[in-house]
């Protein structure tokens, strides 16, 4: 009888052991997939939408090549920013010797020059004493429907569909990583860095009711991930059609002026958090400078790109080598996907965040987000102050590269140049 029985005991063993077989596979095969996912999540270093590389020719006709950084070949050293305005001090010199080789009387002269370069704390008290602001050359707010038709002109230049309503769960990990849902005020947020974004997680934390009392800016970073996109999205706390009908906003800064104060912050503040100024600063250093630089050159004897390197790795590198606090702001925003109802500008913050404000569904009780400087004149801020004195000294080579490449952050707002007397609100609007 047991004999009789073996086969089908047998049979039903080997079925059991095909059924945990399966099992297991698909547990596997679900926890790849579920790292992989979390694992890209989680690193910001996504290239959203694919950048075409530039190449520049120079007057001698060479091409700018990364090869020629530290090469004592005169012709391979020479590039198209070396040019007779630009060395007529030792200031340009310096600014010119971003991608040429050094040596070390050439490495002091750029370190002289960077400190100079800095604008000093009495000529900015003493333009902002000087430029009172009135109401008749306040540029006046630009109204929302001016500022969505430049955004379906965005969408048209890059080839891009117009959303009819929001879907969060086709967004980009890069735009679920910088937004936010606060369920008392019922919004989200999508927060730029260097576009007054900390005011606003600030200002949703304490809707929130985290904290009762000011923290440093940086733990504020770290607090507001409570309410990240990306947690509820992938674990789908809230359905699709909730979401998509929540009432979404951002804020975005001219170019220019984000450019400059990214690299006041992180490469000459004393605000600059350590890891950040090594990490980036490496990165640059190493390769429009000398691929010997050594981690303690930055954190330890105070090595910085200079501006005109800093702006070398913004023109040349891909979008996802490229920081955060410093990538293209359109690439954090995916228009494709996501339907802004409000897109404000750090230049009209204070003006801006009252009509924001009326469409939250509980208001703290702090002071409107505005800009971080003393100035209530955006025309007289550190970072445009500074801009407008180191832009002017940029090759207008490269000035145009970088257009080329943020040339969808300047639509949305029609942004002025760093030459406009308006600079940095837009140049014109309905």
């Amino acid at each position: 009888m047991s004999d009789a029985m073996s086969p089908g005991g047998k049979k039903g063993s080997s079925k059991e052991l095909n059924d945990m077989a399966k099992f297991i596979t698909i547990v596997l095969f679900l926890a790849v997939i579920g790292i992989t996912g979390y694992i890209y999540l989680n690193f910001e270093s996504v290239n959203l939408i694919s950048q075409e590389p530039v190449s520049v020719s120079t007057s001698t006709g060479n091409r700018f090549i990364s090869g020629s950084r530290n090469s004592n070949d005169a012709d391979t050293t020479t590039n198209f920013l070396f040019t007779e305005a630009s060395t007529e001090s030792v200031l340009g010199a310096a600014w010119t010797q971003g991608t040429v080789g050094y040596n070390d009387n050439a490495l002091k002269i750029v370190n002289e020059a960077y400190k100079n370069s800095t604008y000093s704390e009495e000529k900015i008290a003493y333009q902002s004493a000087n430029h009172g602001l009135s109401a008749e050359e306040y540029p006046s707010v630009p109204d929302q429907k001016w500022v969505h038709e430049n955004v379906l002109a965005v969408l048209s230049s890059l080839r891009l569909p117009n959303p009819r309503k929001s879907n969060w769960y086709r967004a980009k990990p890069l735009t679920l990583l910088k937004s936010y849902y606060s369920p008392r005020a019922d919004i989200i947020y999508t927060g730029i860095p260097k576009s007054g974004c900390t005011n606003w997680k600030f200002t949703l934390l304490k809707v929130e009711g985290m904290f009762d009392e000011a923290v440093p800016d940086p733990k504020v970073h770290y607090i507001i991930n409570r309410l990240n996109m990306a947690n509820t999205v992938y674990r789908r706390k809230y359905s699709r059609s909730f979401l998509s009908t929540k009432y979404t906003y951002t804020v975005i800064r001219n170019p220019w002026t984000r450019m400059a104060s990214g690299y006041n912050d992180k490469f000459s503040s004393s605000r600059a958090v350590k890891w950040q100024k090594g990490k980036v600063a490496m990165q640059i250093l190493k390769k429009y400078r000398d691929e010997n630089i050594e981690i303690e050159d930055v954190l330890e004897n105070g090595l910085r790109p200079t501006f005109l390197e800093f702006l070398y790795h913004l023109a040349y590198d891909k979008s996802d080598e490229i920081n955060a606090h410093f990538r293209p702001q359109y690439q954090m925003l995916d228009l494709s996907n996501v339907l802004f109802d409000f897109i404000g500008s750090l230049e009209h913050a204070k003006e801006q965040s009252n009509e924001i404000f009326t469409h939250f569904k509980e208001v703290p009780d702090i002071s409107v987000p505005g800009p971080y400087d003393s100035s209530s004149d955006p025309r007289t801020e550190r970072s445009t102050l500074f801009a407008k004195d180191q832009f002017i000294k940029v090759p207008q080579q490269l000035i145009d590269l970088l257009y080329k490449k943020y040339k969808p952050d300047f639509m949305i707002y029609n942004y002025s140049n760093f030459t406009d007397p308006i600079f940095p609100f837009p140049k014109f609007h309905n």
